[in-house]
């Protein structure tokens, strides 16, 4: 590499598992109502698409007697899935949304259920997506997800961008989709939204109620999504001046930085 080029970002998000699991309790606390829409079979065989370190998938397999797979994209995440455990009926695996043929026999899963992760997955791959997660449902199957949809953390969102530009980096690479993107994706993927299904977004007012729950949520879920598109030489540079820029301008009149969220939200099954 020549003198003065900059080092080109690296290719994919640097997740700290342990700081991811110190910081999902606002996740955590949607699980119930999440859940509400889906019925499990007392064998059901469930597939949790991007698990993460495994909170969800072990509340999976308490509620149904059947087998739960967890695959996440990132092998740290997996690890420590693992090391959590607590269930013989729960496996993880390590693999892409995008690639579940290669985890995955065909029509081999009742549910899949995936929270807070497509919109990790780059737009122009999410047919994919959607086509792997139909090839694997059986019939009868069930697909519900929830992931950021369209306003999408706005006022972080548009300040991480200022921020990753002044270092010579592009926006991040999230896919916040609304409802009218969504549905002709599913549609065309083979999915159809029955009468007790929806594709909808939700709004939400998540808590950070103090600067170390508000720099935990940011370090952990956030400025991962800067990795792949900030030079890499830039990185903590961009890291810190985001951070101060959040912390100063983001604090909320009740001294909250309490985060409006939405969320594209969808039950669907296969026709």
């Amino acid at each position: 590499m020549t003198r003065g080029t900059p080092t080109p970002p690296s290719s994919t998000p640097r997740w700290d598992a342990d700081l991811y699991a110190a910081n999902t309790a606002h996740h955590r606390r949607h699980d119930d109502d999440f859940l509400r829409g889906v019925t499990l079979r007392s064998a059901a065989r469930v597939l949790d698409l991007g698990c993460g370190v495994g909170d969800l998938t072990a509340r999976l397999a308490q509620l149904t007697g059947g087998d739960v797979l967890g695959v996440d994209a990132d092998a740290d995440m997996v690890a420590t899935a693992r090391q959590r455990a607590t269930s013989a009926r729960i496996r993880f695996a390590v693999g892409r949304a995008q690639d579940l043929d290669r985890l995955l026999p065909a029509r081999s899963v009742d549910v899949v259920v995936s929270v807070a992760v497509l919109h990790w997955v780059p737009a122009a791959d999410h047919p994919r997506v959607l086509a792997q997660v139909r090839r694997v449902l059986r019939r009868q199957g069930v697909f519900r997800a929830e992931f950021g949809g369209s306003g999408q953390i706005a006022a972080v969102h548009e300040l991480l961008d200022e921020e990753s530009a002044r270092v010579g980096g592009r926006p991040a690479g999230w896919y916040f989709p609304s409802e009218e993107d969504y549905r002709p994706l599913l549609a065309d993927a083979g999915f159809a939204v029955p009468a007790h299904g929806w594709v909808r977004l939700l709004r939400q007012r998540r808590p950070m109620p103090d600067d170390r729950a508000f720099l935990g949520w940011l370090r952990s879920q956030v400025l991962v999504a800067y990795d792949p598109v900030v030079p890499a030489e830039a990185v903590r540079r961009f890291r810190r001046s985001a951070e101060e820029r959040a912390l100063a301008e983001l604090r909320r009149a009740d001294g909250s930085y309490d985060q409006d969220y939405v969320r594209l939200d969808l039950l669907a099954v296969p026709h």
